[in-house]
């Protein structure tokens, strides 16, 4: 598991200490230690370490951008459970909810900015991208917040997750590369990398919530996605085979990406997060429902 492994530690270390050092008045030191102590996959962060590592770089060298991919990600995430009015994220309540909207709002604005002043020390292109891709998060978002209040097909999906969460995926992997190395080719194989693991990794975390809430007839709809618009299209089987094809295609792409590197323990680890953000999660899945499903053929084939 990926809780054990050395770059996790790191990446915890380093964000503990942050919130620790930071010299934010009371309310908001508070709120970010809440937020950061709820844990998550950190997978983020972690591509960034693996991805610098493996193109000839070090932790060290590139700590300050994994720090800042998962500050903005966290951000991103108290704002959305203010939209979304969320009571819980991995089983805490949520910031909000824990103390009020202004917190939680403000304390994602300082976490945006915090993210920002990180990577400062990697020149403009990478500050600009930066603040490129948390625009593109940012309308990802809105196109996701209004998929039930407006026309939202196929292609309007397509292009939220795109934004929402494939493109930072793709930004911290080929950063990652760019800051450590001069090597073009790395850095557009990475960037593939990113984006396929970020667009299979959605559509899975979507997969997943379509089925719970299809199973649960009373749980109530936040947002269209594409499980969902092919079970209207093509009816329920036919739409849950053609999401897992489509899994397994971003999946194979992001693992394609890497074949451009040589074999290392970055490169292994890396293709062991696409697994683990891929078909272990339908396998956790299928074993809480503890019966048959269509899914089995994902794992089967």
């Amino acid at each position: 598991m990926i809780e054990g492994w050395k770059e996790y530690e790191i990446i915890n270390k380093a964000l503990n200490e942050l919130v620790e050092n930071s010299r934010s008045i009371p309310k908001i030191k508070k709120a970010l230690r809440y937020i950061i102590s709820a844990g998550g996959k950190r997978t983020r962060p972690l591509i960034v370490l693996l991805a610098g590592k493996m193109c000839g770089g070090s932790y060290k060298d590139v700590l300050n951008l994994a720090m800042a991919v998962e500050l903005i990600h966290t951000a991103s995430l108290a704002h959305d459970d203010v939209i979304d009015r969320g009571t819980l994220r991995r089983n805490v309540k949520t910031l909000h909810v824990e103390y009020d909207l202004s917190v939680a709002i403000l304390a994602g604005d300082w976490l945006i900015s915090k993210s920002v002043e990180l990577t400062s020390v990697y020149g403009e292109e990478v500050i600009k991208e930066f603040a490129n891709v948390g625009k593109i998060m940012s309308e990802g978002e809105l196109l996701d917040v209004y998929s039930t209040k407006e026309y939202f097909d196929e292609d309007s999906y397509f292009k939220c997750i795109e934004g929402k969460t494939a493109a930072l995926f793709a930004y911290a992997a080929k950063n990652a590369c760019r800051v450590v190395s001069n090597d073009r080719k790395a850095a557009e194989k990475l960037f593939s990398y990113g984006k396929n693991l970020g667009m299979a990794y959605q559509l899975v975390d979507d997969l997943i919530e379509y089925l719970e809430i299809y199973d649960d007839k009373s749980s109530e709809v936040e947002s269209r996605t594409l499980p969902m618009i092919y079970a209207e299209k093509y009816g329920f089987d036919e739409a849950m085979v053609k999401v897992l094809s489509l899994i397994r295609k971003h999946a194979n792409q992001s693992e394609k990406s890497l074949e451009y590197f040589d074999q290392s323990e970055g490169k292994e680890k890396l293709l062991y997060l696409i697994d683990y953000m891929t078909a272990s999660q339908i396998k956790s899945y299928l074993r809480k429902r503890k019966e048959d499903s269509i899914l089995e053929v994902y794992l089967d084939s």
